[in-house]
C-alpha cells in the first residue's frame, strides 16, 4: 500500500494577510525561517564486536581506532513543523530495526512517518546490527549476544539523540556551496559479457561535495553538514579489517571540527552504491580520503556561499518498487540445498513463506522524500543503496531546485539500481540480493516510477499552501 503524507508550511496564510500581492511569495519565504537544533551521542562499541559490510570477514574486531558517534540536525519552522536529520556511524539500518525506534519517536515527540531520517554513512567498520544484513556475518550464539546488546544501546541512542536535538532549535542562518573531491571510483569493470568489481576509470561517478553551514544569529558556526557519493570501503585487508573507526568520513568530520571549534560536522552519505575508495585497502587510506574530503569542504567555507532562506516543506512517501517474478518451488528447493550459506538461507526463507500460506515478496518498499528550504536548496532522500546514475539524473533533471542527493536514507532494503544497470547486470543488480534476502532483479521500470513519484513530491514541495 502506498503511503504518502505532505507536511507543508502554513505559516503563508498569516503572512498573506499582511503584505501587498506583489510581495507575497519572496517575503513569505524570506520570513519563515526555521529554527536550528544539534545534537551528538557517543555510539562506540566494546570489542571484540562483529563489524558490518563483508561477508569474508573471519573474526570480530579486536580494537578501536575512532569514536563513533550518532549525530542529529532539527529544522523547526515558525508554525512548529519538524523534521530531523539523524547522521549515523553505521553500515546501514533497515525497516525492522527502525521499528521500535520509529514507535518511540511518535509516542513521545509526535513525529510522524517521514520526519525523522536516519542517514548511515555506510562505512564498513562499525558493528552488525539486528535484523539488518546480521546472517551476512555468520555470528556464533554469543556474537549474536553481543550484536543484541549493541542493538538495544544504539536504538536507546537514536531516541536520546532526537530528544535532545528538539530541545535545542533556536534561531539560525544557513549557506550553501559545493565543493570536489575525486577519489571516489566506480567499480563495476566490464570483462567480456559480465560485470565484475574492480576500478573503472572511465566509469560514472559523483565527485560533488555539498556543504551547508549553520551559524548562529551571532555569526558563530554551529554546524557544518557535508556530503559525498561513495562507499565506505577505504579498509578491506590485513589487521585494518578488524579494527572499529567511522570511515573517512568520520575522519573529514574530525579535522572540520578541530578547524571549527565548537561546531559539529555531519556526514550525508549520497548516491554512489557502486563506487568505491580508491587507493583502498589500510586504514591509512581512509585517513587519507577523510583529508581530501575535509580539504574539498573547507575550499567550500572559504569563498562566498549562497544564503539558504525560508521555511521547509517535506513531501514525503513509500514506493513500491516491483521485482521480476519469483522462481518456483523445485527452483527454492534446489537453491536450499546450495553449499552457499547466504543463496541456502534465501531460498529457505522463500520455502517457509509458502509452507505457511504467505505470498512471497512481489515488490520492495522504499522511501522517498523531498525536503525544501526555502527556494534555496531541496534535498532528494532516498531509501537503499542508490547508484549513482540517480544523483547524475536528479542533479541535470531538477538543478532550478539546487538539489543535495542523499541515499541511505530511513531504511536500506536493498540496492536501488538504475535501468541501465539492471540490463548490464552484475553485483548491484543480482548477486546483491542474495545477501538482503530477495529474489531479483527488479524489473526494468523502477527507474521511470521513482522519477515519475519523485517529480509529484517536488511539484508538492514547491507549491506553497
Amino acid at each position: 500500500m502506498k503511503i504518502t503524507r505532505i507536511l507543508l508550511s502554513t505559516a503563508w496564510a498569516a503572512v498573506l494577510l499582511g503584505l501587498a500581492p506583489g510581495l507575497l511569495s519572496l517575503r513569505a519565504v524570506e520570513i519563515a525561517a526555521p529554527e536550528v537544533g544539534i545534537a551528538v551521542r557517543d555510539i562506540t562499541p566494546q570489542p571484540p564486536i562483529r563489524l558490518a559490510g563483508y561477508a569474508g570477514r573471519k573474526r570480530p574486531a579486536d580494537r578501536v581506532d575512532h569514536r563513533l558517534q550518532v549525530q542529529a540536525l532539527a529544522l523547526k519552522n515558525p508554525t512548529g513543523e519538524r523534521f530531523v536529520f539523524v547522521a549515523l556511524d553505521n553500515c546501514e539500518v533497515s525497516r525492522a530495526f527502525m521499528q521500535p525506534v520509529l514507535q518511540q519517536l511518535a509516542d513521545r515527540f509526535q513525529l510522524g512517518p517521514g520526519m525523522v531520517a536516519v542517514v548511515s554513512s555506510h562505512t564498513h567498520s562499525a558493528p552488525v546490527l539486528e535484523q539488518t544484513l546480521t546472517d551476512m556475518a555468520r555470528p556464533s550464539d554469543a556474537e549474536r549476544e553481543q550484536i543484541a546488546q549493541y542493538s538495544r544501546l544504539l536504538r536507546e541512542k537514536l531516541v536520546e539523540v532526537v530528544g535532545a536535538v528538539l530541545q535545542d532549535c533556536q534561531p539560525a542562518v544557513l549557506e550553501h556551496g559545493a565543493g570536489r573531491a575525486t577519489f571516489a571510483m566506480n567499480r563495476r569493470l566490464y570483462q567480456g559479457n559480465k560485470v565484475v568489481f574492480g576500478d573503472n576509470p572511465d566509469g560514472p561517478v559523483d565527485w560533488e561535495v555539498p556543504v551547508l553551514r549553520v551559524k548562529g544569529t551571532n555569526g558563530t558556526v554551529r554546524a557544518i553538514v557535508f556530503g559525498y557519493a561513495c562507499h565506505g570501503t577505504s579498509v578491506r585487508s590485513g589487521d585494518d579489517w578488524y579494527v572499529v573507526s567511522g570511515e573517512y568520513m568520520a575522519y573529514a568530520r574530525e579535522h572540520l571540527e578541530a578547524h571549527e571549534p565548537g561546531a559539529v560536522a555531519l556526514f550525508l552519505t549520497g548516491m554512489g552504491a557502486d563506487a568505491d575508495p580508491a587507493p583502498r585497502g589500510r586504514l591509512l587510506d581512509a585517513k587519507r580520503h577523510g583529508l581530501e574530503l575535509a580539504g574539498a569542504v573547507m575550499s567550500v567555507l572559504n569563498r562566498p556561499m549562497r544564503p539558504v532562506r525560508g521555511g521547509f516543506r517535506l513531501a514525503w512517501e513509500e514506493v513500491e518498487l516491483p521485482l521480476v517474478a519469483p522462481p518456483g518451488r523445485e527452483q527454492l528447493e534446489q537453491d536450499a540445498r546450495s553449499p552457499d550459506a547466504h543463496v541456502k538461507m534465501r531460498a529457505e526463507a522463500y520455502l517457509k513463506r509458502l509452507s505457511t500460506g504467505q505470498p512471497l515478496p512481489a515488490s520492495v518498499s522504499l522511501p522517498l522524500a523531498v525536503l525544501r528550504i526555502g527556494n534555496d536548496l531541496s534535498f532528494v532522500l532516498m531509501g537503499g543503496e542508490v547508484v549513482v546514475d540517480y544523483a547524475r539524473r536528479i542533479k541535470r533533471a531538477y538543478a532550478a531546485d539546487h538539489p543535495w542527493t542523499v541515499g541511505y536514507a530511513y531504511e536500506v532494503p536493498c540496492y536501488i539500481p538504475s535501468s541501465r544497470l539492471i540490463k548490464e547486470g552484475g553485483y548491484e543488480t543480482e548477486s546483491s540480493m542474495i545477501y538482503y534476502g530477495f529474489y531479483g532483479p527488479f524489473r526494468g521500470e523502477v527507474e521511470m516510477l521513482l522519477f515519475s513519484r519523485l517529480d509529484a513530491l517536488l511539484m508538492r514541495a514547491r507549491t506553497a499552501p
